[in-house]
């Protein structure tokens, strides 16, 4: 919605800086859920790896729930939803 031309982009070229604050932002929301997983390759390499390494609950929050799926579904079904929304 930042870069359709149908809407007002940000002037002055200021399109990328927009897009980092925008990242930044989901990152701050859900960086404690997630350790700032906002895609699947940022949570499902580092969670795998750590369990290949011995750490058995690596696909559980702290709460002991498994949380593995969500930055991997959600993306998805977001990216459709959206998609679909525009």
């Amino acid at each position: 919605a930042l870069t359709d031309l149908l809407n007002t982009p940000p002037s002055a070229n200021l399109a990328p800086f927009v897009i980092g604050l925008v990242v930044v932002a989901i990152g701050m929301a859900f960086g404690t859920n997630a350790g700032y997983a906002i895609n699947p390759a940022r949570d499902f390499g580092p969670r795998l790896a750590s369990f290949l390494t011995g750490y058995d609950d690596a696909w559980r929050d702290q709460y002991g729930n498994l949380y593995f799926w969500v930055p991997i579904v959600g993306p998805l079904v977001g990216g459709v939803i959206g998609a679909g929304m525009y």
